[in-house]
Parts: structure tokens; C-alpha cells; sequence
């Protein structure tokens, strides 16, 4: 009943993509754009995707690994750029460099079968990025940005990538481990859903977002 539901998030995609451009001048700086950017990335790799294996007669999982890959590199840069201690910056890097060890590991292990989602890598670079992100709020809480932590559009965009990916981990490894059975209504319906919550936060961060505290 829903199995093509998921194939409708590039609109939520496009029309967060949309508010982001509309927005655009109340992102001064490039890691403010950048958000923009990484949005209307993901609407490109959506069609791609759609379409890959039609081109060229190759499952569509080179694409969305090689977007895991690319997303997950920018989210943990955005979130150093976001950190303001020392310690936390280097631990992001320390990070980045763990995940992307983990997903050329992947690719290694998995050589044999290169059509298959890199759910592990996925797992890795998710909880990476909850740990920066709790890193990123514990700095917010114990400074001044708690008095207007709601007028930045980098803490509406962190919520969304928080709000898909950390409940997305457990489907996907109950999926992997055989723990539920796939189905492919279920699966579109989560991820549009994921989706939908996830765009939501980045439309609201854009409308409510104000210029100076986007810096």
C-alpha cells in the first residue's frame, strides 16, 4: 500500500530545499549555507537514485553509499565548526577519520557483495554524530545561546539529522539482523515519516532562524 511512499521525500526535500533559498539571506556565513547546499545534494542523490538503476542496470546502492559516505563527512564537519572547545574539535576530527575508516572496512568485508546497504557504517557514523551533537548541546546549555537557542537554524538542522538517523539505526539493524521481517510498506512509510519530522525542523529553522545568530 505504501511501497512508493518513500519515493515522494525528494518533494519534502525540494520544498525544504526551497524555504532554505528563500532564507538565503539570513544565512551569513558558508556553514550556514552549506546547509542549503547539502540539502538540495540530497534532492540530486534522490533522483539519481531513482533512476540509476535504469541507466545502468546496477542497483541503486553504489549511490546512496556513496551519499551515506558524503552526508556523514559533512554533518561531523559542520558539527566541529559548531564546537568551540579545543578537546571537541579534535575529537571531531578524530571522529571523521574513525568513520571513514569504518566504511572503506565495509566496503572490504562486504567486496564480494557490493549491493547491499553499509548498515554498520551507518550505525558507526550515527552514533559519532549523537555524541558531537550532545557535545554541541551541552556547550549551548552552559553559555548565553540558551537564552535564543531556538532563533539558530544550526540547532533546527542538527535536531532533524537527529531526529531521522537515530531512530532509522534500529530498523535498519533489526532489518539487517532478520530481527523483523522487510516490508516494503513498513520501510517506506518509516522513511517517509523520518523524512517528513527530519524536514521539518530544517523549514522551521529557516523561518525562525534570525540573521545573528547564524553566524
Amino acid at each position: 500500500m505504501f511501497e512508493f511512499l518513500r519515493f515522494y521525500t525528494v518533494y519534502l526535500i525540494l520544498f525544504s530545499g526551497i524555504i532554505g533559498l528563500i532564507s538565503w539571506h539570513k544565512l551569513p556565513v558558508n556553514k550556514a549555507k552549506f546547509l542549503v547546499i547539502l540539502i538540495w545534494l540530497s534532492a540530486i542523490i534522490e533522483k539519481v537514485g531513482y533512476y540509476f538503476t535504469e541507466w545502468t542496470g546496477i542497483l541503486n546502492y553504489h549511490v546512496f553509499n556513496f551519499y551515506m559516505l558524503v552526508s556523514f563527512c559533512a554533518y561531523i564537519l559542520l558539527l566541529r565548526s559548531l564546537l568551540l572547545k579545543t578537546n571537541y574539535r579534535i575529537i571531531a576530527i578524530l571522529f571523521l577519520v574513525l568513520f571513514i575508516i569504518s566504511f572503506f572496512m565495509n566496503i572490504l568485508y562486504f567486496k564480494e557483495d557490493v549491493n547491499r546497504s553499509y548498515t554498520y557504517s551507518f550505525a558507526i557514523g550515527v552514533l559519532l554524530i549523537m555524541i558531537l551533537s550532545c557535545l554541541y548541546l551541552v556547550e549551548i546549555f552552559n553559555s548565553d545561546k540558551i537564552l535564543n537557542f531556538k532563533k539558530s537554524v544550526f540547532f533546527w538542522y542538527i535536531l532533524g539529522i537527529l531526529v531521522f538517523h537515530v531512530p532509522f539505526v534500529p530498523f535498519m539493524l533489526a532489518l539487517n539482523w532478520f530481527l523483523i521481517k522487510h516490508d516494503e510498506s513498513v520501510f517506506s512509510l518509516v522513511v517517509f515519516i523520518l523524512n517528513l519530522l527530519a524536514h521539518g525542523c530544517y523549514v522551521i529553522g529557516f523561518l525562525w532562524s534570525e540573521k545573528k545568530y547564524n553566524y
